[in-house]
């Protein structure tokens, strides 16, 4: 089905998508032709030495396995490109890898069903994020500095050109247009994310000055959650990015000024 859905698309690149020790998504692509129906059980080899947390030099063989539920077209490439999320595998035991975190979240899910607890366990994840106009920061033996800046902040009430309408600390919650400028780039990111099969409940500026943000996804079921809150980082980034903007999920970019959590309704 995934391959069908590939060649309906019209995709000629698979990006195989998997998640590493600590948490981020990594990927490596291939042409279309070489996806086969053997790839969902035989994998594609990758050198598990060179992330971080996974295996030593001398085993560092491993499969990526695609799992062919997942497949969606990416929203950001410029060729059509069907992104397939995976599952990491030893290749001599054919074993899932335990360090793979869509595994351990698996497992949970096992582990629910056979206490007799429950049969589904429904996570609704509420990430908050900010996005920036500009970040740099930089670390020398004589020097270091971080400065992040956004239109919206309200340290630049006084800047030449203003037109004021700046969020003032802690007062970024629910105002309209023209002090939330951002409520077009944040549609943007809800259509990319109904495109991959994410049903957004609500989309509003948060809290904090300098562009906090908050879009929220309907609840899911344990692992297609998390699938999920990978494609809605990635997408909140690269369409901050495609606007010339830059998206954070740092729990505390700015002093003195509401963080982003992200709290999980279970």
């Amino acid at each position: 089905e995934a391959i069908e859905f590939a060649k309906k698309n019209g995709a000629v690149m698979v990006d195989l998508k998997f998640v590493d020790f600590l948490g981020t998504w990594q990927h490596t692509s291939v042409p279309l032709h070489r996806l086969e129906e053997s790839s969902f059980e035989d994998g594609f080899g990758f050198d598990g030495s060179s992330l971080r947390g996974f295996m030593p030099i001398h085993a560092s063989d491993m499969l990526i396995v695609p799992d062919a539920t997942t497949a969606q077209m990416d929203p950001f490439m410029a060729q059509p490109t069907v992104s397939l999320i995976c599952n990491i595998y030893d290749p001599i035991s054919r074993q899932n890898y335990n360090r793979d975190p869509r595994y351990i979240a698996k497992k949970a899910e096992a582990y629910l069903k056979q206490t007799g607890i429950g049969d589904t366990c429904y996570c609704g994840p509420e990430a908050e994020f900010f996005v920036f106009d500009s970040v740099r920061y930089d670390v020398k033996g004589h020097e270091s500095y971080y400065f992040i800046d956004s239109e919206e902040g309200h340290w630049n009430s006084g800047k030449e050109g203003s037109k004021g309408y700046k969020v003032r600390p802690k007062e970024g919650y629910f105002p309209v247009s023209p002090i939330d400028t951002l409520m077009d780039l944040r549609t943007q990111m809800c259509m990319h994310m109904e495109k991959v099969g994410i049903e957004i409940e609500t989309s509003h500026h948060e809290v904090a000055t300098a562009g906090q943000c908050e879009i929220d996804m309907k609840f899911d079921s344990l692992v297609r959650m998390a699938d999920k809150l990978m494609w809605f980082k990635y997408i909140v980034r690269n369409t901050a990015k495609h606007a010339g903007k830059v998206a954070t999920f740092m729990p505390k970019p700015i002093f003195g000024d509401n963080g982003s959590g992200m709290h999980v309704h279970q």
